[in-house]
């Protein structure tokens, strides 16, 4: 693949450059949205406080500004993540990557995890949501209402976040979550994955998109060592 530019440039529609370092200056996200779209990058995520820096970046491009909202686990409060979604949607973001709090279904609070997804579905507008899980965070059992729930309160994208844990993120951890998601929804993997081989795996099993903070060599096809799978918060 890496040796077509047509199918190069096919992958690269599928391809959302993660942009979530803690410490990348502003001179860096700028570079990498300047990247993004001469590559013809599906999109980019962003934290809130570089939405608008990329959104100024992208603004005559067909990439999608998503800031991710919650991360890396979720756990704050339901109020200060509908807040962030609404100063997002501010500040210019085109999608909304919303990482759900596990805890509330593990205390039994379906109610409470499901009125956060609305409230934020309600802060996005017509904005599209996809609801973050994060590896290895819930059982089968909790994921499967998770879904629902976020099917109920109107998403339409799951996103499985490797990356926060030492594990690394493999197609068969996406494949037990997708098993659980009725027909129709669409999904993303976002993750350390920096061979074209590894984000073509998650393709192949079903992935709509793949997050990764290398997208252009994905794109190049290089053989490279083993990464260390660090976490995103390192």
């Amino acid at each position: 693949m890496s040796g077509s530019e047509e199918s190069c440039s096919e992958l690269a529609k599928h391809l959302d450059y993660t942009l979530l370092k803690p410490d990348a200056t502003l001179l860096e996200i700028k570079a990498r949205c300047q990247e993004a779209a001469e590559l013809g990058l599906y999109g980019v995520t962003v934290h809130s406080s570089r939405v608008v820096a990329a959104a100024l970046v992208l603004e005559d491009s067909s990439v999608n500004v998503t800031c991710v909202i919650g991360f890396p686990f979720g756990a704050m409060d339901s109020d200060i993540k509908r807040y962030e979604t609404e100063a997002a949607v501010d500040l210019g973001a085109h999608e909304i990557a919303l990482v759900v709090n596990p805890a509330t279904l593990k205390d039994n609070q379906p109610k409470v995890f499901f009125r956060e997804l609305r409230d934020v579905v309600e802060a996005a507008d017509v904005r599209p949501v996809k609801a973050v899980f994060c590896q290895g965070l819930f059982s089968e059992k909790e994921a499967r209402e998770a879904i629902e729930l976020a099917r109920e309160a109107g998403v339409h994208t799951i996103e499985l976040l490797g990356g926060v844990r030492p594990e690394p993120l493999v197609p068969e951890d996406f494949i037990k979550l997708r098993d659980q998601c009725p027909e129709g929804m669409q999904f993303k993997v976002t993750g350390p994955l920096l061979r074209q081989s590894e984000v073509l795996a998650f393709l192949q099993s079903g992935v709509h998109w793949v997050g990764t903070p290398e997208a252009r060599l994905v794109l190049e096809g290089d053989e490279i060592d083993e990464p260390d799978q660090k976490p995103f918060r390192d």
